[in-house]
Parts: structure tokens; C-alpha cells; sequence
């Protein structure tokens, strides 16, 4: 952050920090293979598109995949078409829809709070942990986390501007939303409207354009439905909207059932070390609630129902993921930089006027925010606190490093540390000098370095930890035509992407053990100690090749017996010798 308030208003320094700041997101697309069943769905379902022709109805494995509706499947089908089949091509949407979500971040927090408060909000999201990890392996979840930014941005202006064409703005992202990830995509925007409209008292049906907006929403949303019912049925629409949306929030079968409480722990983990930031963001509004309630302005009130409607929602679904709430975190970006710009600069938010029908000069809707002007808790606590976070995290991080990279060189275990270390002194020395816009770039750049060395070094460093793509090159290696090639009770759906071609899916014992005894040659990916089951019931099973595959918890690290991974085996009920190329399984 720059010192010189004028420097603020210049374009080419905020084009300059948008694109450092982004950068992380576009290192390295291409040099990992896939990474879990998540990414594999999508890889490999726009890949049969291409090999079937039929851009209609999404399969893997050649089988209908009716769980999601078609846009992730069609953005990468176009990156596909451009740069060819690969890991690049498959990731390339994601980090676009990443800076995407960033600049839109960014132009929310310009238009309520200013461009100062734009590049600290799109700084926080730009060094989010879940917005970078979304970006580089669930392609779905990030283009969702686009739309839902760009939701926010264009019903903020369309409320403060009252201009029709950000009203139908936020109906194309709403449309484009729906086709994404279903109704998730239009509930958290219009609940969140209705909610704050309602509380404060400012509700106009006439003022949101909600005719346009239906006929706009239809025009982009409905007619994949209708041409998939006509070819279909219901065969992709009852299994998304019933078991897919509702099955999943209802019925606890459909998925992970977590505790209540269970996304506090997940806030603060995937929005760290922001989420101690959005501490005292809520502290200091709590403190100024009763000389102008902050949640009744258009500024602070929306983005905070906005985050406490996605929080409650999902913590009262029965099934939850981590990434469920991941909405929150550009909404929570936006109120920390107008909080943070409010209490460094101690000025009165005074909004851009708005013109009335008749062109007239009209004072926004949401002119000023109160804020406490002496502080019970000086933010330099909360930066200390930071300082000492920073120190810790460079104490421990060789030790976890090592423990699931332990091959790695002593430079990847150790420069973390150093870069930690020396943003812990640098942000001590601005506490020290009383410099709040030096204190935050003390946080921030330390992060956006760890994120940037990620990208160039410890995402191809992982690939040792990705099995599966060296495992289908040794099945096409040694693979007669006729031979099947499958995983047993462990989820690796990469295969049908690395062998292009159909793979079996098998968790029940006995079916695997027919299969193993047939007259086919097998090829299987399983866990050791499924390994041991079949050869304790007399099979002849060769090990071709066992490798470690990258899983890691907080709570794994602390195990003294934990090991970097689960190993999984490339097994085969026959010993094949090395064959020509063309003698391998052939790709349809």
C-alpha cells in the first residue's frame, strides 16, 4: 500500500498491484496432473463432449452426469478447442474466473469505500487460502464464486445508482450462475437483497426491473432444460434439483454430516489470517452500531447479511464441505477494507451522489457510516497479534513441510520460514512507527510471496504425490486390447481422463474378485490393504507399481506416525511383460 493518498487514484498503479497480485493464479496451470475426483469430472466430462459430439448432455465415463448443470463442462470444452486436451486447458477457467472474482471484489469495495479500500479488498481476496486452492483444482466452485462476485458488485451499483443496466446485469450473472452450480446461485443474491431491503425498510418492487430481469433469466437459463427434457426426460433434471440441491441440504445420507458449529473452524482456517482481521472489522462496527446502526446501510449492511445468511444457510444443511461458504470471503474482503479504511483514515464515508429521474444532484442512500473515533482496542493489537502468528507459523513450518514432503530439498522446507520471519520483523518495525498502511502491507506481502512460491514450486513438487497419470502410462505400456483397467474402493476417476477410454468403478468385494479371476487381463487401483485382502484369499495379484497419493490434514501432523499420504497400488492379475506402444489399450 502507498502512502500518497493521490498515488491512490492512479490507474496504472492499481492495474500494476491487480495484475502482481493475480499473478499466483496463472503459475504453472499445466505442469501438475489432476488432481482428485473433483477436477477428474471436470476434465474429463468436456472431453468426451469433444470424442461424442454431443455438447448437450454431460457423461463420464460415457455415462450420463446428471449432477451438474453444463457451463464448467462448457468453459473448459472451449479452453479445450483452443489449447488442446490438457491440464492447462483445464485449469485455465478456474484461475480466469479467480482474477475474475478478485477485480470484481475490487470495483465492489471502489464504489462503496473507494480506491484505497479497492486494493486492500482485492488483496484480501486475491491471498484467501480457499479462493487459490478452488482455483486450481474445483473448477465449478470458483466460476460460481465469479458469478456470485460479480452478483454482489452489480446489485450494489444497481441499488446505489438506480441505472437499468446494472439491474440487468445482475440478471445475466444470476442466469449464468443457475447454469453453473442450480439455485444456490439466485438464492444467495435475492435473499440477501430481500433481507436487507426489509430491514431497513427500503423495499420497492417497482426499482429492480423484475419483468426484464425474468425474461433475461429465462432467455439464458432455460433453454438447456428444455432441449435436455426433450431429448431426456427428467432423467438430468429430477436427480439435480431433488437429490443434488435438496437431498444434499435435507438428507444426510447424500453426503459429509458435520456438527453445527462446524464452518466457525472452516472460516477460520480458509480465510486466514483475515478472518482475525474480520474480528475486529466486526468489533469496531458493534462498537458504532447505536449512532448508526451499520447493518441498516447499504455499505456495511448488505455485505453483512450477505455472509451471515451464507453462514447460517449452510451450517443448517445437513451435508456440509468446506467450500459451501466460500461466498463469504470477497463479501468479508469488501467490509474489512471499508472498516480498515474508515479507522486508519478517520474520515466520514461520504459516497458518490447519485442522480435523481430529473438529473438532479441526490445524496446516496448510505452517505455515512458510523464509526467509533477512540477505539477501546487499537488495531495495533490485532497487527501484534499477527507479528506473532507470522513467528510461529516460521517455527513450525519445516516440520510439517517435512513431514509429507520429506524428500523435498531443505530450501522448500526452509524458505517459508525465512519469507515469515522477516514479515513478522518488518510488520513489528511499522507497529513500532505507526504506520497502519505499512502495517498491512507487512501482512500482505509475506502472503502473496508464500503464494506465489506455491505456484512456482510446490505445485510441481506435489506431483510426486499424483500417481494416477504415471499408473495409465504403465497400463498402456503393458495392456493387451481386451484388458480393463478400473480402481477399487478408493476414488481416482482421473483414469478414464489419462486412459481415455472407460474405466471400471468397483467397491464390493466379491465383484472384484470375479473380476480378477476372469479370463481378462485386470489393472487396478486400490489400497494395500484391499491388496492384502485378495491375496489372503489365494488370488495371484502382481504389484506394477505402489505410490503415495498427497492427502493432508492439520490433525494428520500432529501424529507421529503419520505418512504423507495414502499408498495407493497399480495391481494386475497377470505379469505382463513391456510391449510395443501399439499394443496398448486403445483410446476410443
Amino acid at each position: 500500500m502507498l502512502s500518497n493518498q493521490m498515488r491512490f487514484h492512479s490507474s496504472t498503479i492499481h492495474a500494476a498491484i491487480l495484475i502482481l497480485i493475480c499473478l499466483p493464479y496463472c503459475i504453472n496451470l499445466g505442469e501438475s496432473s489432476i488432481w482428485n475426483a473433483s477436477e477428474a469430472f471436470y476434465a474429463e466430462t468436456p472431453r468426451e463432449m469433444l470424442v461424442t459430439g454431443n455438447y448437450l448432455a454431460p457423461q463420464f465415463n460415457f455415462q450420463p452426469r446428471v449432477q451438474k448443470p453444463p457451463l464448467t463442462y462448457w468453459a473448459i470444452l472451449a479452453s479445450y478447442k483452443v489449447f488442446g486436451v490438457n491440464e492447462f486447458a483445464v485449469r485455465l477457467p478456474g484461475a480466469l474466473a479467480a482474477i475474475g472474482m478478485v477485480l470484481f471484489c475490487y470495483g465492489t469495495a471502489r464504489l462503496l469505500f473507494g480506491p484505497r479500500a479497492a486494493l486492500t479488498a482485492a488483496i484480501i481476496s486475491a491471498t484467501t487460502p480457499r479462493a487459490f486452492i478452488l482455483a486450481r483444482k474445483l473448477p465449478i466452485d470458483i466460476l460460481l464464486l465469479f458469478f456470485l462476485s460479480a452478483s454482489l458488485f452489480f446489485l450494489i451499483r444497481a441499488v446505489n445508482k438506480r441505472e437499468s443496466f446494472s439491474w440487468y446485469a445482475l440478471y445475466i450473472c444470476l442466469s449464468l450462475g443457475f447454469l453453473t452450480k442450480g439455485p444456490i446461485a439466485v438464492i444467495i443474491p435475492a435473499a440477501s437483497f430481500f433481507i436487507w431491503t426489509l430491514w431497513s425498510r427500503r423495499f420497492r418492487i417497482s426499482e429492480i426491473h423484475l419483468l426484464p430481469g425474468i425474461l433475461i433469466f429465462a432467455a439464458i437459463s432455460l433453454p438447456w432444460y428444455v432441449l435436455i427434457f426433450q431429448a431426456h426426460g427428467w432423467t438430468y433434471i429430477a436427480p439435480f434439483f431433488l437429490k443434488d440441491n435438496l437431498g444434499r441440504f435435507i438428507v444426510e445420507t447424500m453426503g459429509p454430516s458435520r456438527g453445527l458449529f462446524y464452518y466457525f473452524s472452516v472460516y477460520g482456517t480458509d480465510f486466514f489470517p483475515w478472518s482475525l482481521l474480520a474480528l475486529y472489522a466486526a468489533y469496531v462496527l458493534w462498537m458504532g452500531r447505536k449512532k448508526n446502526p451499520p447493518i441498516n446501510n447499504l455499505s456495511f449492511g448488505f455485505p453483512i447479511i450477505w455472509c451471515l445468511l451464507i453462514f447460517v444457510m449452510f451450517s443448517l444443511s445437513k451435508n456440509k464441505q468446506e467450500y459451501y461458504i466460500a461466498p463469504i470471503y470477497p463479501a468479508a474482503a469488501v467490509i474489512i477494507s471499508g472498516v480498515l479504511e474508515k479507522i486508519l483514515f478517520k474520515e466520514r464515508l461520504n459516497l458518490p451522489k447519485r442522480k435523481d429521474r430529473n438529473g438532479a444532484g441526490m445524496q446516496s442512500e448510505n452517505t455515512s457510516v458510523s464509526i467509533p473515533t477512540r477505539r477501546p482496542v487499537d488495531i495495533a493489537w490485532f497487527y501484534s497479534l499477527f507479528a506473532l502468528v507470522f513467528f510461529l507459523m516460521a517455527v513450525t513450518l519445516p516440520y510439517i513441510l517435512h513431514s509429507f514432503m520429506p524428500d523435498a530439498s531443505l530450501v522448500l522446507h526452509y524458505a517459508p520460514s525465512l519469507v515469515f520471519i522477516v514479515g513478522s520483523f518488518f510488520l513489528i518495525f511499522s507497529i513500532v512507527r505507526r504506520k497502519p498502511l505499512q502495517c498491512f502491507s507487512a501482512l500482505a506481502i509475506p502472503l502473496w510471496i508464500i503464494y506465489l512460491m506455491g505456484s512456482v514450486f510446490y505445485v510441481p513438487a506435489l506431483e510426486s504425490f499424483r500417481p494416477i497419470k504415471s499408473f495409465c502410462q504403465l497400463i498402456e505400456a503393458n495392456a493387451h486390447t481386451g484388458d480393463e483397467a478400473g480402481y477399487f474402493r478408493t476414488a481416482v476417476p482421473s483414469m478414464v481422463y489419462y486412459l481415455r477410454r472407460p474405466i471400471f468403478q468397483v467397491s464390493d468385494y466379491r465383484q472384484m474378485e470375479r473380476k480378477f479371476r476372469s479370463d481378462k487381463g485386470i489393472f487396478c487401483v486400490l489400497a494395500e490393504q484391499d491388496y492384502e485382502y485378495f491375496a489372503n484369499r489365494g488370488l495371484v495379484i502382481h504389484i506394477l507399481d505402489r505410490r503415495s497419493r498427497f492427502t493432508v490434514r492439520f490433525g494428520d501432523l500432529l501424529n507421529a506416525s503419520y505418512s504423507p499420504g495414502e499408498e495407493l497400488l497399480l495391481v494386475s492379475n497377470r505379469s505382463y511383460p513391456e510391449t510395443e506402444p501399439d499394443e496398448g489399450l486403445p483410446t476410443s
